[in-house]
């Protein structure tokens, strides 16, 4: 064999369903296109057997075929293309072809699968076997899947005589004909002209005066194509007889002929006899179209004289084929509205009709979901990135221009109302009072001597003098008093680190330090731009910290700033909030998430406003 065979049960590539029903069509329809295609022993095997098991409901299959001159059998093809145990249906097989006869053999526990042989053989010799392994079924079941491998027997049956020589002319020129039904199927675009081609092509193999072939709608049929005739009146008297025995046999399931067979009893036949007799036919067989079991319509022949059992043996036969076929080239041609009210009605039935149960667990799922989120409400809450700044900030600067001297503190030190932070160099200053010190004593006794004298011109000169070397002097004390920078408050010192800096120059009103309260402060909201409009002053709210991550601090908002600030590509406003109570262990610089308490508002309002906003604004940018 060859191992490059596609699966069958893979389906198309390009197809995705994620319904195992679908996906099973998929495969059937690929597997039946293949066949149709076949151009070698090989391929026709493989696709045949794919065929049969897939619409078996197979597991597993296995084809054996005689070797030429007696050297036993050898398997031909097996499905899935997969490495699998198949050593229990090689048994099932063995006794097929040692009984010659059809075998279903129990398999698995209890009984569950069984493992079913049909030996395929010409002129009372066994050329070969098919065994299927599938899920344990009633005996009616069966013998509807023995009369499916006897049917698909004869294909193979049929493909070994030409092969073997042992078949004729006209056995060959039938089956070219079968495959030509096929390829009218397929060829044809649309749905009524390939159904037309179809039936003309079914009339011609089976000398048949008219084949119709009609589609189920709801539950009646309706004649969409006729042998020989590209348009016909629905509402004729003809149509309708055709119709109602379509309708006949869709109703009973199975194939109807009339006259009916030899040994089969129980069948209505009513419409069937009607049609028969009013337009003259000898013989009526009507079959319905089935796909993945379930019916997509119905197969009506009408002849002149009465069908064999082999006419209907292979009209059945074709009549399995063209099923799938009909309904591919129906969903071709439905356009985009008939395609999506049938997918509405397949949904529907999947969540109301039989069976299917995932599908009602989950449609259950969602509609309490949905009616969870629709009718219940929560509180809607508005979360902002935050940090914690002192109520107050107080800058200390440099008083003049001088060096750094000593540094006491850092950023994060607790110090009291008072206490030197940092100082500055004063040596400079100290040589400057020493200095005018000498200068006004030097005045000051110069200024005795005048008195003395009774110079009053160097008296009012010297006096003049004296008073500037003493408000110089009182400028020095002052720059000496301030160059220790003391603590304003009780406080923490937020920013500024000196002790990296000792001896570098600082300027008149740098800052140096930054200190805040360490008992008051305020919560700093960044609110983004779409939450703003639902921020007020008086809301509450919960704070909680990346350093206190299991706590949850009350605050109510104080302030909301009307200017915004571009970050991130997003406008953020400024909302300022008190803490309710105090924290022993906040500080200044602090980041956590803050949540302000807005309101109660329906969960699926909640969850969905962000989307709903942007579709508004889209639709205003898109109306003219």
């Amino acid at each position: 064999m060859n191992s490059s065979t596609p699966n069958p049960a893979e389906g198309r590539p390009h197809l995705q369903v994620a319904d195992p029903a679908r996906l099973r069509a998929a495969a059937e329809d690929d597997a039946w296109m293949r066949f149709a295609q076949a151009e070698n022993a090989e391929a026709f095997c493989q696709a045949w057997l794919a065929v049969t098991c897939i619409k078996a409901g197979a597991a597993d299959g296995i084809l054996v075929l005689a070797q030429p001159g007696g050297g036993g059998f050898v398997p031909a093809a097996v499905w899935p293309d997969t490495k699998r145990d198949r050593a229990k249906l090689g048994e099932a097989i063995e006794r097929a072809i040692h009984e010659n006869a059809l075998i279903a053999v129990p398999a698995g526990e209890n009984g569950a699968r069984s493992h079913v042989a049909q030996p395929i053989q010409a002129d009372g010799t066994v050329l070969g076997a098919v065994a299927v392994d599938v899920e344990g079924r009633a005996e009616r079941e069966l013998k509807a899947l023995a009369r499916d491998l006897a049917w698909g027997a004869g294909w193979l049956e049929a493909l070994l005589r030409r092969h073997m020589g042992a078949g004729d002319a006209a056995a060959a020129a039938r089956l070219r004909r079968v495959f030509d039904v096929f390829s009218a199927a397929l060829e044809h675009h649309g749905f009524v002209p390939a159904a037309t081609a179809t039936a003309t092509e079914l009339a011609s193999l089976l000398d048949c005066d008219r084949v119709s072939l009609g589609i189920q709608r709801g539950k009646r049929s309706q004649v969409k194509a006729l042998s020989h005739t590209v348009q016909f009146e629905k509402n004729a008297e003809l149509t309708r007889a055709i119709e109602t025995a379509m309708d006949e046999a869709v109703d009973q399931r199975t194939r109807l002929v009339w006259p009916a067979e030899e040994g089969v009893e129980g069948h209505v036949l009513r419409a069937h006899e009607k049609l028969a007799q009013i337009h003259g036919s000898a013989a009526v067989l009507t079959i319905p179209l089935t796909r993945m079991g379930e019916g997509v319509g119905a197969l009506c022949l009408e002849r002149s004289r009465p069908f064999t059992h082999e006419d209907i043996e292979l009209a059945d036969g074709l009549a399995a084929l063209l099923g799938p076929l009909t309904e591919i080239q129906r969903e071709a041609d439905r356009g985009p509205a008939a395609r999506t009210w049938e997918a509405m009605k397949a949904l529907w039935f999947r969540f109301f009709g039989p069976g299917h149960v995932a599908w009602k667990l989950a449609g259950i799922i969602v509609a309490v979901v949905t009616l969870f989120f629709t009718f219940a409400t929560g509180t809607y809450r508005v979360a902002a990135d935050t940090k914690v700044e002192g109520s107050i900030q107080r800058a200390l600067a440099a008083p003049f221009d001088g060096y750094v001297g000593e540094a006491a503190k850092r950023p994060g030190d607790v110090v009291k109302e008072g206490e030197v932070v940092a100082r500055l160099e004063d040596r400079d200053l100290q040589l400057e009072r020493m200095k005018l010190s000498a200068k006004r004593e030097q005045l000051t006794k110069q200024y005795r001597e005048a008195l003395a004298n009774h110079e009053r011109a160097d008296i009012r000169v010297i006096g003049s003098q004296v008073e500037q070397a003493e408000a110089e002097l009182a400028i020095v004390e002052e720059k000496l008093a301030r160059t220790a920078i003391a603590a304003p408050f009780d406080g923490v010192v937020v920013s500024g680190d000196l002790t990296q800096k000792l001896g570098a120059p600082v300027q008149r009103g740098d800052v140096l330090f930054e200190i805040a309260p360490l008992e008051d402060y305020r919560v700093v909201l960044k609110v983004d731009e779409r939450d703003i409009r639902d921020v007020a002053v008086g809301q509450k709210g919960e704070l909680v910290l990346q350093s206190m991550p299991s706590q949850r601090q009350p605050i109510t908002v104080a302030r909301v700033t009307p200017v915004s600030t571009p970050e991130d590509g997003r406008n953020y406003f400024r909302v300022e909030a008190k803490l309710d109570r105090g924290i022993e262990r906040l500080r200044p610089g602090m980041e956590g998430v803050g949540k302000v308490s807005v309101g109660d508002r329906k969960l699926i309002w909640i969850w969905t406003r962000y989307l709903l906003d942007w579709v508004r604004l889209q639709v205003w940018s898109l109306v003219p």
